[in-house]
């Protein structure tokens, strides 16, 4: 392993790739930015000159610095295979990034051999970082540097929750299983999107459960959440997320009463 594959280094040039992503990403934040729809089939899939900005300057220092390694990003696509692969949101939450609200990040992650190996989400705005390699995970802002440890609780009736958009949850089978869990929890919000994963990291919330994924929606956040000592999952609590659903739990008594939850639904 070269100098510039070491965990360490590894772990800044990701930090300072993302921040500066986020970064490019400001001068169109609250300023009326154009929004393109990139679906053609009625269906609203949003994009802004943000989101292609923010990607062009990550993929450009990611040639820069690792020209052979793989990258795989919302915008711009795949390029390239190898045992090392970046993976790109450069924003997650355009929605909430053109309505004005904070709830969206600059996700980066890198993969080894398919594996999440480390992540980072940056919220620009706020000058918060997040980045964990899923045995540790740390919160940057302003110069404070402090390490993230999910909540302890293991009473699902307590557990706050959180997950994008009900809507999401299309098919009765899984409107039945979103209706169980809201049951069952405390407190559920909505509107989040990848700064819910932060927020389970930070100790805020409890529970993400989430299906229509993407793998630059999910994979980034595995390491953060995972590394603060949470569980991430598939609905069946396996660590396959290709399929597009995700469980991200606290700790591990509170993902085993999910799983038994969406398995009665």
């Amino acid at each position: 392993m070269s100098v510039s594959e070491t965990p360490e280094f590894l772990k800044r040039f990701a930090i300072k790739t993302a921040t500066a992503g986020g970064q490019a990403t400001l001068r169109w934040f609250r300023q009326a930015v154009v929004v393109h729809n990139k679906e053609a089939d009625g269906s609203f899939d949003p994009v802004t000159a943000a989101d292609r900005a923010c990607e062009r300057l990550i993929r450009s220092r990611i040639r820069a610095q690792y020209p052979n390694h793989a990258i795989r990003g919302e915008e711009f696509g795949d390029e390239g295979l190898h045992e090392w692969t970046w993976i790109v949101d450069p924003i997650d939450g355009t929605r909430a990034f053109m309505s004005g609200f904070l709830h969206w990040g600059v996700l980066l992650g890198l993969l080894r051999n398919g594996e999440p190996y480390l992540g980072v989400m940056v919220q620009p705005f706020t000058g918060e970082i997040f980045v964990g390699d899923g045995s540790s995970a740390t919160y940057l802002r302003h110069g404070e540097s402090r390490t993230l440890s999910t909540r302890k609780s293991a009473v699902l009736a307590d557990a706050l929750f959180a997950t994008t958009d009900p809507r999401l949850f299309a098919t009765l089978h899984d409107q039945s299983l979103l209706q169980r869990i809201e049951a069952r929890v405390r407190l559920t919000r909505y509107g989040c999107d990848c700064y819910q994963y932060a927020l389970v990291a930070l100790g805020e919330l409890d529970l993400v459960v989430e299906n229509q994924l993407k793998p630059w929606d999910i994979l980034p956040l595995v390491p953060i959440v995972r590394g603060a000592g949470g569980v991430v999952t598939n609905w069946q609590g396996l660590a396959d997320l290709t399929s597009g659903e995700a469980i991200a739990a606290a700790n591990p008594i509170l993902h085993e009463q999910v799983l038994a939850t969406i398995s009665n639904s």
